[in-house]
């Protein structure tokens, strides 16, 4: 038997100042209380009660102990209000995994909007390429994860947005374009993309070549990571660039950017939602639900 099991017991006796007593309050026999400070005076090597006619008395190592008795009992107390209130759903706090677009354009506003009716929760929001978040999940490093290239692994997903992957350039290009491409031009024009590992342009690529592109032909000016610095080479004219809709809504609203047709091409891709099948706190059950509302 461990001290921690006979601790509640000891300070039972050492309030009540009396075995019979501590019996009485903890529902259990006297020989049961005698029992256990028999077996912590033992496992302590010292004595913890001075026995007298009148009942008993803490030693100086007993006072010491309750000491440490009451601080144990209160992180106790503690330990399970916080797990009180994490099984609520009034605290915790988890990671959430995203590839650029969920992460940059559409999830923020979604988030804001948990946190504030949430308050006791924290989220970690992290954002990468959606092959970079995959591999992060497999590993348990997130819960949840949004991305943009369906899991080849066995992963439980589901799908939550379309999304719309459009070619855009400047007003002036669009102009001398005259606002539309076909295929056999699209080498032509000086293509802004991003990087290899982005699933925005997986999607791209992948469509193109379906519809007979050899896409080694395509005249690639410049690879980015960042949707934010494509956006700012189109505004400057450096060329043309394909990109979600999410990305460009304000620049296609205001003018600033302006969509360069492809007849034959029309891509669109989703993003899903990878769920660990591990049981997870109450925050998250709290957030899935938040984002499910949010898709209504």
């Amino acid at each position: 038997m461990s001290v921690l099991q006979s601790l509640p017991i000891f300070q039972a006796v050492a309030e009540e100042k009396s075995f019979s007593q501590a019996a009485k309050r903890l529902d259990l026999t006297q020989p049961t209380v005698s029992f256990h400070i028999d077996n912590l005076e033992k496992k302590l090597s010292c004595p913890l009660f001075l026995r007298t006619s009148k009942g008993v008395s803490l030693t100086i190592y007993g006072e010491i102990l309750l000491e440490c008795a009451k601080k144990t009992s209160a992180l106790m107390i503690a330990a399970e209000n916080e797990l009180k209130t994490l099984l609520a759903g009034q605290t915790g706090q988890f990671k959430l995994g995203a590839s650029t677009i969920p992460g940059e354009y559409i999830l923020p506003e979604i988030v804001t909007a948990f946190l504030k009716h949430n308050p006791g929760i924290k989220l970690s929001l992290e954002i990468s390429d959606s092959s970079s978040i995959i591999t992060s999940f497999e590993n348990g490093e997130f819960p949840l994860a949004i991305v943009g290239a369906k899991p080849t692994h066995n992963i439980n997903y589901r799908e939550l947005w379309r999304d719309e992957v459009v070619l855009v350039g400047h007003p002036t290009i669009w102009q001398e374009l005259g606002g539309s491409l076909t295929l056999a031009d699209l080498p032509t024009v000086s293509l802004i993309t991003k990087d290899t590992l982005s699933g925005t342009r997986k999607s791209i690529f992948n469509s193109l070549e379906l519809k007979g592109v050899d896409v080694s032909t395509l005249n690639i000016i410049l690879e980015t990571s960042s949707n934010e610095a494509l956006k700012t080479a189109i505004l400057n004219q450096l060329g043309v660039g394909f990109i979600s809709r999410w990305a460009v809504k304000k620049e296609l609203t205001s003018g600033m950017l302006k969509t360069i047709t492809i007849p034959e091409v029309n891509i669109e891709r989703s993003f899903y939602l990878l769920q660990t099948s591990i049981t997870q706190p109450t925050c998250i059950d709290l957030f899935l639900n938040h984002l499910n509302k949010s898709l209504s």
